[in-house]
């Protein structure tokens, strides 16, 4: 981070108007989605018909009613980011060096958001921009909620973790303000909330993409689920891919150690064996990949896994499990060899210098296409969030969630993309 973006963080991060002037991500985020354990209950190994509970007739979903939009000449956008400018200040000077870990993912999405401002500024946007650095009490989200601060707000941008959520969905709500929770994949059990949207989906999300990735490839093949339960994170993601109906899986608990003689049971080396693997923990992953191909190096696997293997690193080494190709979901890929990419990395490198991270990528696109949401259709966009001709990389398919007794719950980015990862190369698809 250069001095330059530092003065400018000191100077005008709180608050700034821009465009027609007036007066990182890594694994462990993945491990740290839910705080607590939750009792649940693992169906049983196998199912029959006459011993399911009789079909429950479904209740029919209410007709969503959004109020009318408003349109305006100006627009205000407030974005709450964990910028840590303590951490970032000693003595009245920007620190010199490498940024503190704590500050470095908001700071990236900021730089996102900055340059997102400088491009709609040239095509002549009339937003008021506001950015607040909640790390500090002064103006964390309960403050700005207390103080008023957001009851100016036509739209709300979070990069909040889960025990910020409701407080703010439920101001959202009470004032009908559109909050986009940009990175965290927590619902935080929101119900009933109309202007609360996720763009990270939740564990959930992934999970049964990834099963009906697996299910689609392979519908007649037995799949194996390796699971842990001594894991609160894993425990719930093994949770929801035993949700399945259609797929009655062969268990493995890895809950100590990979079991060699039960695999070697449950495995062919005639033909691809096929494994959901819902374990978040990236090193505990990697040494069960590592056991199954050096273990097993006859055998041909297909493994499906979550998201947070993204930040994998063996998984792009040309040498590294040769018999297993590797697939996970996330709703981010940005291919940096198109123009738009090259282009904004061009002007990152000189306004900010160094390379792009992935959270650049997000605070750019979350903030330019939600702006060109509300500065065409005004305040109560949602009903036009399928116009993508404005996305500069993903088409974000926002949709209502509802629950098994059809109560609305939120909006709900569900595009995802899934990764195919073996020795080294990867290919990229769409869900």
């Amino acid at each position: 981070m250069s001095m330059n973006l530092r003065q400018l963080l000191l100077f005008s991060i709180i608050v700034f108007s821009c465009f027609v002037p007036t007066t990182q991500a890594n694994a462990q985020f993945w491990k740290n989605w839910f705080h607590k354990e939750e009792k649940r209950h693992f169906p049983p190994k196998s199912k029959k018909k006459s011993e399911e509970a009789p079909a429950v007739s479904k209740k029919k979903r209410k007709v969503v009613e959004y109020p009318a939009s408003k349109i305006k000449s100006r627009y205000r956008v407030d974005i709450l980011i964990p910028l840590y400018l303590d951490d970032l200040v000693k003595g009245g000077k920007a620190i010199k060096g490498r940024l503190p870990e704590s500050a470095l993912t908001g700071v990236n999405f900021y730089e996102g958001v900055k340059l997102a401002a400088d491009t709609l500024s040239a095509l002549g946007y009339h937003i008021d921009l506001y950015v607040h650095d909640i790390s500090d009490k002064k103006t964390n989200a309960e403050a700005l909620i207390k103080d008023g601060t957001l009851l100016n707000a036509d739209l709300i941008i979070g990069d909040v973790q889960s025990n910020q959520i409701p407080a703010l969905a439920s101001f959202a709500k009470e004032n009908e303000i559109n909050f986009i929770s940009a990175v965290s994949p927590s619902d935080a059990e929101i119900n009933n909330n109309l202007f609360f949207t996720m763009l990270q989906p939740t564990l959930q999300k992934h999970v049964e993409r990834i099963n009906a990735a697996a299910l689609k490839k392979f519908p007649k093949r037995d799949v194996l689920l390796l699971y842990r339960t001594n894991s609160p994170v894993d425990s719930l993601a093994a949770f929801y891919a035993l949700q399945e109906e259609d797929r009655d899986f062969k268990r493995i608990l890895l809950n100590r150690s990979l079991p060699f003689n039960e695999v070697s049971r449950l495995i062919d080396s005639n033909s691809i064996n096929v494994m959901v693997i819902p374990i978040l923990d990236n090193d505990y992953t990697e040494s069960v990949l590592q056991q199954l191909s050096l273990s097993f190096p006859a055998y041909q696997f297909e493994v499906y896994g979550m998201p947070s293997w993204k930040y994998i690193n063996s998984l792009r080494k040309a040498d590294a499990y040769p018999n297993i190709a590797v697939y996970f979901t996330s709703p981010f890929y940005y291919d940096m060899t198109t123009p738009a990419a090259q282009s904004l990395a061009g002007r990152y490198k000189k306004q900010f210098e160094g390379r792009m991270s992935e959270m650049v990528f997000r605070g750019y696109e979350t903030f330019y296409w939600f702006a060109y949401l509300l500065n065409r259709y005004g305040t109560v966009y949602n009903t036009r969030q399928s116009d993508h001709s404005a996305a500069p990389f993903t088409k974000f398919e926002i949709k209502l969630q509802w629950n098994k007794q059809q109560q609305m719950l939120y909006n709900e980015n569900e595009h995802l993309d899934l990764y195919r990862f073996q020795s080294g190369s990867f290919l990229i698809q769409s869900l």
